[in-house]
């Protein structure tokens, strides 16, 4: 399996911005410095919700649905990367700042042409990745609908979806 391009990124993304450029090169920046190669089996923390955690999913492939993908919104630029198998990786932060007035296109241009240890900043790290668990699906005692029952409560005599839950709490 090749790695991606910055063009594979902006595909799944659907733009060129500094955002989806940023989270490229520091996902590639990760890959290089913990050795990892498209297949690996890896597990990302992003530190935010925004452009760069799509090329995130693009570079390293870590998904939230595949469960190795957890996205903490905490607005920092910053990744940490390790392989599933051992914990150890490394955390990745952003050192770049973006100048004002700067249009999408420039400022992408301008972290790709970039040399990377100028703009991301790599410490060891290691994290306890998590489980991921087997669904097991049933349906919701008042709705019907089928949900993932570890997602359930019990309400009096009645398993519930999270919904419903709240819904018969709340008519408490």
């Amino acid at each position: 399996m090749e790695f991606v391009t910055i063009e594979d990124c902006i595909r799944f993304h659907g733009h060129l911005c500094g955002g989806v450029t940023l989270g490229y090169v520091m996902s590639k920046y990760a890959m290089e410095k913990i050795g990892a190669k498209p297949g690996d089996p890896l597990y990302c923390l992003a530190e935010f919700q925004n452009c760069m955690t799509d090329a995130v999913q693009c570079v390293t492939g870590c998904t939230t649905g595949k469960g190795n993908l957890e996205i903490r919104p905490i607005g920092k630029r910053a990744l940490t990367l390790v392989h599933k198998d051992t914990g150890k990786g490394v955390r990745v932060t952003a050192e770049f700042s973006f100048p004002e007035g700067m249009s999408r296109e420039e400022s992408a241009r301008l972290i790709l042409e970039a040399d990377p240890d100028t703009v991301c900043k790599a410490t060891e790290a290691e994290l306890a990745v998590p489980v991921k668990r087997k669904a097991s699906y049933g349906n919701c005692d008042v709705c019907g609908e089928e949900f993932d029952r570890s997602c359930g409560v019990q309400v009096g005599d009645r398993f519930c979806c999270p919904d419903c839950a709240a819904e018969l709490k709340q008519g408490e």
